[in-house]
Formats: structure tokens, C-alpha cells, sequence
């Protein structure tokens, strides 16, 4: 409690001010508030954006993926490392659709530029196996007069 006259915490109960020595007086009982019906609660539709700092990681990182897919199917020998990374890139790009609901800037073009990578991937790495089997055999079949 506090005092009326001096403003000193006054400890509960007491009839006299311990610093003013005036009477304290008992503090009239309120009035008891009406009982309100309860209202209903009602579901309030919760709106969120994407989460930008994730957002941001996965879609340069889809886009990563994607042009190091489309930098290695350009070279004959590294056409199989061209799939890999073509292969995380749309894997990635799958994530971010999951998270976000669309794929959109720069995982949109990273993902582009995997099915790119993935495509001319297969082919060079097909290519490069038949000219291998062509090779093969080409060299058993051959025969040397001297």
C-alpha cells in the first residue's frame, strides 16, 4: 500500500503511516463488473512471407549447380561430371519449389541450365561410349601384314 498523505510504501494491513503517522483508511471494495458473455474466438488467417535468408541460399546455389552442370558437359572428358552436377542442381531446385510453392530468378535460370546440362550430358557421355566401343573393336578386328 501507499500512503495518502506522504506517498510511503505502507506494509499491508496497517492503520498508521510509518513515516507520517497518519491514519490510513481502508480502500473501498469495488463494485463487482457484470459478467460479459464469453464471445466466440475466431481463426485469424495467417499470412507469412518466404523466408528470404533461405530463399537466397538455395537459389544461388540451384543456380550454381546449374552452371557448373552446363561448364563440364561442354568439355568431352568431364560430360559425366556435367550429369552430377546437373543432377544436385535440379534436385536443389526441387527444394526451393517445395519451400517457396514456384521456382523463380535465379533458380529458374539454374534450373534451366541443369536440364540443359543434363541433356547434352547424356548425349556427349553416350557419344563418348560408343566412339570407345567403336574403338575397341575396331582395334580386334585389325589385322597386320608384314
Amino acid at each position: 500500500m501507499i500512503c495518502s498523505k506522504c506517498g510511503a510504501n505502507i506494509p499491508d494491513g496497517s492503520a498508521f503511516c510509518t513515516n507520517c503517522g497518519a491514519a490510513i483508511e481502508a480502500a473501498p471494495a469495488q463494485p463487482a463488473q457484470p459478467v460479459q458473455p464469453a464471445q466466440p474466438v475466431y481463426a485469424q488467417p495467417v499470412y507469412s512471407q518466404p523466408a528470404t535468408g533461405v530463399q537466397t541460399v538455395t537459389s544461388k546455389s540451384v543456380l550454381v549447380f546449374g552452371i557448373l552442370g552446363l561448364a563440364f558437359t561442354c568439355f568431352f572428358y568431364t560430360a559425366f561430371l556435367g550429369i552430377i552436377f546437373s543432377a544436385i542442381a535440379l534436385s536443389k531446385a526441387k527444394t526451393f519449389i517445395a519451400q517457396n510453392g514456384s521456382v523463380f530468378g535465379p533458380a529458374k535460370v539454374g534450373r534451366i541450365l541443369a536440364k540443359v546440362g543434363l541433356i547434352l550430358g547424356i548425349i556427349l557421355t553416350a557419344l563418348g561410349l560408343i566412339l570407345i566401343i567403336v574403338a575397341i573393336a575396331a582395334g580386334a578386328s585389325t589385322t597386320y601384314y608384314y
